[in-house]
């Protein structure tokens, strides 16, 4: 997920050049740079460029990676296509420079860029061996966020939360063990936590469509989402796009109601009218939109907001006092560890103000959740060891397996190998990680509160270590 800072999810774009004689791969190929500065942020791109492949690599976003679905070469100009939504237009003006423009569902926005890798992402490995204090500390620095937390537990014996830096990089305020940190997408499985135990209780089924719950509320919806399932919705297997359109998310960009259920479904509805990406089963689009329905369907079913929902009905029943929604803490103190972005001066500062902190309220289901990494290892642990005071071995089951063809996605994790469950989230201003291994009975889990270009190896490196301290 994307920080609300700014529309684009990325912004970069590809070039060529006229009447020079030389191979469209050789005018092409290579890697570019950018920096767009937009309300005093700044945001950093490297495009890699191949002749049939394009690359958009986002600096400022964990080093977030995203292969173009199409490029075409047609000397001087070239055009890219990304899946999720997104269309970059670009033209070489001279050997090194390239002009252009970047689109996503209409909205657009000039870029330059020059080639070479202007932006570098630290790759250092540190040499092996378990997670302690003074491991973390230095990946820490490595990472380049003010502050990192990691917490990790096997089965049989006592949980080590291990934290290092600075709550905001603007202020000399130690992070702490018990501080919460926002999860970003990695909400996503708690979502589906709930609508699991919602179908234990009779509320609904795994096979309930959209078109039942919400259909007589949203007769304009486009007809090929009427019979979409809660299971084709909470693996990204519906055919929805992964947002509503640019163009209309200021709308939503404001403070959040003490009952929000109208706005969401507002936003599903704007969602709904567009047409999907690719037939529903077997099409695999992750959606931030698609759990944003999920929570409108729960609302509409139960009459309560997902928030209240969430609290009812998951985190009172596992004792997770500190989770909440939002960015933790008061936005005028420094009591919690805040999200930070890159400004115009190039260096991290943090976000205080409550309006730019934080994705749209509407988007709570799909990424809006803070917790502490204790309670967040209780949550690891329930999932860990299936307790059946949550949950009934068949629901657990259907939460931890794909249910339509691949391997990858179940509802809110990604599946890897033995059976292990792990997942990523950042709202542009936070990146954290978690990790459920059955099979060795590791639970992990690590936040920083910046997006930073290393944050997703430190962060890897990190989860590696606690497989090391399992003696």
């Amino acid at each position: 997920m994307q920080s609300s800072r700014r529309a684009w999810l990325i912004g970069a774009g590809a070039l060529g050049l006229a009447g020079s004689g030389r191979a469209a791969e050789d005018l092409f190929s290579g890697v570019w740079s950018t920096a767009i500065v937009t309300d005093e942020v700044m945001t950093r791109f490297l495009l890699e460029l191949s002749p049939n492949a394009a690359t958009l690599v986002v600096i400022d976003t964990g080093g977030l990676r995203v292969p173009a679905a199409s490029v075409t070469l047609d000397p001087p100009n070239l055009k890219a296509v990304w899946s999720e939504g997104i269309t970059v237009t670009g033209r070489l003006v001279a050997p090194d420079r390239i002009e252009g423009t970047f689109e996503q569902d209409g909205a657009r926005q000039p870029f330059i860029l020059t080639r070479g890798a202007k932006y570098r992402i630290d790759d250092t490995v540190l040499p092996p061996g378990p997670l302690d204090l003074q491991r973390l500390k230095r990946l820490r620095r490595l990472s380049g966020a003010p502050a990192m937390g990691v917490a990790f537990a096997y089965r049989g014996r006592k949980p080590t939360i291990l934290v290092d830096g600075l709550r905001s990089a603007d202020a000399e305020v130690a992070v702490a063990p018990g501080d919460a940190w926002h999860i970003g997408s990695d909400t996503k499985s708690m979502t589906a936590t709930l609508v699991a135990r919602l179908v234990e209780a009779g509320r609904l089924q795994w096979t309930t469509t959209i078109g039942e719950v919400l259909g007589p509320a949203l007769p304009d919806m486009h007809p090929d989402y009427r019979d979409v399932t809660l299971l084709h919705l909470l693996s990204h297997r519906s055919g929805l796009p992964r947002e509503i359109e640019q163009k209309d998310m200021v709308s939503f960009a404001v403070a959040r109601p003490a009952d929000p259920r109208a706005a969401r479904q507002a936003f599903v509805a704007r969602g709904l009218k567009r047409p999907p990406i690719g037939p529903k089963g077997t099409t695999l689009s992750y959606s931030n939109l698609g759990y944003i329905t999920v929570a409108a369907m729960l609302e509409a079913r139960e009459g309560a907001p997902w928030e209240t929902l969430m609290r009812e009905r998951l985190f009172t029943p596992l004792g997770l006092g500190s989770a909440g929604f939002g960015p933790p803490g008061d936005p005028l103190k420094v009591d919690q560890p805040f999200g930070h972005l890159r400004r115009a001066d190039g260096r991290l500062h943090s976000v205080a103000d409550p309006r730019k902190s934080d994705l749209p309220f509407v988007y709570g289901p799909a990424g809006l959740v803070h917790i502490n990494h204790g309670d967040m290892l209780t949550y690891l642990a329930a999932h860990r060891d299936r307790r059946a005071d949550i949950l009934g071995p068949e629901s657990w089951r259907v939460l931890h397996t794909p249910p339509f063809d691949g391997q990858y996605m179940s509802l809110g994790w990604g599946v890897g190998p033995d059976g292990e469950l792990g997942h990523t989230g950042s709202n542009g201003q936070w990146w954290h990680q978690v990790l459920v291994a059955p099979k060795t009975g590791l639970i992990f889990c690590a936040g920083l509160n910046a997006a930073t270009p290393e944050a997703q190896s430190a962060v890897n490196q990190a989860q590696e270590a606690a497989r090391r301290s399992a003696a």
